[in-house]
């Protein structure tokens, strides 16, 4: 049996598009997605411009991009961190999840640290509050009005002044 090349160009076409679509279907079946209750703390590819810190002590800290730098302005806080380190905080800040919590959550006598982040393309702040306990991290995001728990671990990389 001869093909021309027109003929052999549609049988390897075919056969990627079938090799394509069995891959996709076992794919699914092998690694199904887990339905979680993570959510991520930002948006998915946000980036930020500002980052400011309000402690309950009446001090703070406001990192503002500048090119690839960071500038940072602090009022009663020694700020000692490298722009990478920063880097990295802000890093923390994209990608950090946490598991949605009930949203009655009351925290009695607990101070809680102010954060507000501006964000490329987007007109308003975001604000959250952190209340960082013993065994977890609480994030109280004020616009999806929402908890999240993080590990404890996690404050160190939002907040590396902390």
């Amino acid at each position: 049996m001869k093909l021309s090349k027109t003929a052999w160009n549609n049988v390897i076409i075919f056969s990627v598009m079938i090799i394509i679509l069995i891959i996709n279907t076992t794919n699914n079946r092998l690694f199904p997605e887990t339905d979680t209750n993570d959510e991520l703390i930002l948006p998915e590819h946000s980036v930020i411009l500002t980052l400011s810190i309000a402690f309950p002590n009446n001090t703070s800290v406001v990192f503002e991009r500048v090119a690839r730098a960071w500038k940072t302005n602090s009022q009663g806080v020694l700020v000692d961190l490298t722009n990478q380190q920063i880097d990295q905080m802000m890093f923390a800040w994209q990608q950090g999840s946490g598991l949605m919590q009930a949203s009655d959550i009351v925290i009695e006598g607990q101070e809680s640290i102010e954060i507000s982040i501006g964000i490329a393309g987007v007109e308003q702040e975001q604000l959250f509050r952190l209340y960082p306990l013993v065994e977890q991290l609480l994030v109280y995001n004020q616009q999806k009005k929402i908890w999240l728990a993080l590990p404890a671990t996690m404050k160190h990389q939002l907040i590396p002044l902390f």
